[in-house]
């Protein structure tokens, strides 16, 4: 008789196992996954026209730095920026411009790059004309991507 009842308890064991499986099983679909906190990125890369990166290089700390700076202190869009510029002359891109945005949802419409953008409200359409003339001349390429920055802690 003792036999039984040990396998009865060892049913029930086996039974009370099976069932928190299960139900570890279906919290761990239902629970959300645990990845960092995103932020909009807007990467903008320029290529100059050969020997002209010098005069890019100034004309924009001189000219749209200032404005981006003004940007972000008002916090509308952008909450962060930064820029590289490639060492080596033989690459495809001279300089990478990043702009940290407030959310996705100010990225919906199409519109001129951010660096511009944001020297457009700075100047007016008058005064952006006439230093967009300037600057393109030193453009060869501008290429804007939207990207999805990770923060890892």
């Amino acid at each position: 008789m003792m036999g039984n009842h040990s396998g009865t308890s060892s049913n029930s064991f086996m039974a009370l196992c099976f069932l928190l499986m299960c139900a570890v099983l279906i919290l761990s679909g239902t629970l959300p996954a645990q990845t960092p906190p995103s932020t909009a990125v807007v990467m903008v890369e320029i290529q100059c026209k050969p020997g002209t990166a010098d005069q890019w290089r100034e004309s924009f700390e001189k000219e749209i730095v200032p404005a981006i700076r003004e940007a972000i202190q008002k916090g509308d869009v952008f909450t962060n920026f930064s820029y590289l510029e490639a060492p080596v002359p033989a690459q495809d891109i001279d300089f990478v411009l990043l702009f940290e945005a407030k959310s996705f949802g100010s990225l919906d419409t199409r519109r001129i790059p951010p660096h511009y953008e944001v020297l457009l409200r700075r100047l007016g359409p008058e005064r952006f004309a006439a230093l967009m003339k300037e600057m393109g001349s030193f453009e060869k390429t501008v290429r804007v991507s939207i990207l999805r920055s990770y923060k890892v802690q």
